[in-house]
Formats: C-alpha cells, structure tokens, sequence
C-alpha cells in the first residue's frame, strides 16, 4: 500500500518523519511550504492552504507550534488522519479535528528508559518522583544560530514549558493526571533570547508528589528521573535510550491506522491536558 501524505513545514523534524516514515512504507509525499523550491522525495510543493487536494491518507502537521490551530483549522477535512507534533498548540485553542486518529507526538514513551519507569511504577508502591530536563540551548539547536531557533523566541511557541512539554507528557501517562500543579518559570540565564529558559513544578493527586525542573542552560546534559519508592529508590536515564524512538513511534502511528485498536494514543484531548498543565 502506498501513503499519500501532505507534510505542514519541512523543518528538521518534518524531515526526520518524512525519512522514518518511507523507510517503513511506500509514501507519495506533498508538502506545504512558504516557497515553492524543489525538495527531496516531495513531488508537489503548495504555497497556499486553497490548492491542497482533499485526498490524504495523513498530514503531518510539523510547522511552528504558533501555527498549528490555523493548519489544523484548515486542513482537518483533507486527510483521514493526522500526526501533529508536539506540543499540539501554544495557548489553549477549541478545536475540531477529523474522525480518524489524531496523534499528538510523544516520542518519549517510546523511549526504552520510559518503558522500564512504567513498569516500575505499576510494579511498586511509588511515593515521590523528581525529574529533570537540563540542556544547554546554543549545542542543543546546532543548526544555525540558536538565538534565530523558534525555542529562543516566545512568540513562536518558545520557552522550556512549550518546547519540554514531553516531559509532563511522560509523568501524566505514568502518574496518572495532576490534581495539583504549580510553577514557578522564568528568564533567568544570560542567553540572549526572550523565552522563559527555566520552569520548575511541583505535581501532586492522590497516589504521588513529584517535582520537574527543565531549563536551557544547563551545560551537562541531564534527562532523567528519580523514583521514590516504598522499598527502593531507582533512577531511569532517559539519554541511554536503547531504541530509536522516533522509528518505534512511527511504527505505533501507522499500526493506530491500519487496525482496530485506537486505544492507549495521545489523542488532542490528552495533548491539550498536557498543555494545560505545562501553562498552569
């Protein structure tokens, strides 16, 4: 079976979608792009919403988070399902979506380290948790200046709430959902963009308290959680990654539409609890 698929902003992330998803199927790719060049493994480039056909198999929404609501807006008739990368908007948007799957990305819980965490967790009495993402922004966004990269600018959709927001993504498909979240975020460092680069919460309902600290500046890349458990406390690295996770997650999302099982998947619905949470 060939994929008809229309990608929304070729940027490094579509591309690594675009590359994951034809090593796995056979795709007809279309793009929609702000310039009309000639791209690598696309056949039809489209400039404006008004010419795309209304024939996909999948789009991939995969432009800049600001931009999300008006793609999906526009686009939610033209294909019969939809992968949206994370997070699914920047502010909280009512929004319509197609009848088919409608996938929110969530790498992370595809990650090896993430799969023990949550097998750890239904197997033990957990009592606390505290989890961090610290990286340091201008090695982290290599391509370019990072000072030009949408996570520097909070006006598309920038900062470590946004632009981190797997990790909350993660902690509420283990935890379960927060009945109590606070934050304290802000611009703290003397990197010269005008996002929030450090957020810290602390979450709370009924079986767990747990903390999350993420930031941009932290030279010594730290992505890991520490749980407190009744017997043991363990700590899960999630930068020793055994697997691809954006393969396996590519996997997931075509096995979600080509059988009946549309259970267990980040729908909107869960992305836009995610959200709410990482803007508390």
């Amino acid at each position: 079976m060939q994929y008809k698929v229309l990608f929304v902003g070729l940027g490094s992330i579509g591309q690594k979608h675009l590359k994951n998803l034809s090593s796995l199927v056979d795709v007809k790719a279309d793009a929609l792009r702000t310039k009309n060049e000639p791209f690598e493994n696309v056949e039809n480039i489209y400039t404006c919403y008004e010419s795309i056909p209304d024939d996909y198999d999948i789009i991939f929404i995969t432009n800049p988070t600001t931009l999300h609501y008006e793609a999906i807006s526009k686009l939610k008739n033209k294909a019969k399902n939809m992968f949206i990368e994370k997070p699914i908007f920047e502010k909280l948007y009512d929004s319509e979506f197609s009848s088919g799957v409608n996938y929110v990305a969530c790498p992370l819980r595809h990650n090896s380290a993430i799969k023990e965490l949550k097998n750890f967790v239904e197997n033990n009495k957990v009592y606390s948790f505290r989890a961090i993402c610290s990286s340091y922004l201008p090695e982290w966004r290599k391509t370019g200046d990072y000072r030009n990269c949408y996570s520097a600018k909070a006006e598309m959709g920038g900062g470590v709430e946004l632009d981190l927001i797997h990790e909350i993504d993660y902690l509420k498909w283990i935890f379960g959902r927060f009945d109590k979240i606070s934050k304290i975020s802000g611009k703290k460092s003397d990197l010269e963009i005008n996002s929030n680069d450090v957020a810290v919460y602390i979450f709370e309902n009924k079986n767990v308290i747990g903390s999350l600290h993420l930031d941009y500046f932290g030279r010594e890349t730290i992505r890991q959680i520490e749980v407190f458990a009744q017997n043991e406390t363990k700590v899960f690295d999630l930068t020793k990654n055994k697997d691809d996770m954006y393969i396996e997650e590519m996997k997931y999302f075509l096995n979600l539409i080509e059988t009946e099982n549309k259970s267990g998947y980040n729908t909107p619905q869960e992305a836009l609890e995610s959200l709410e949470a990482a803007l508390s």
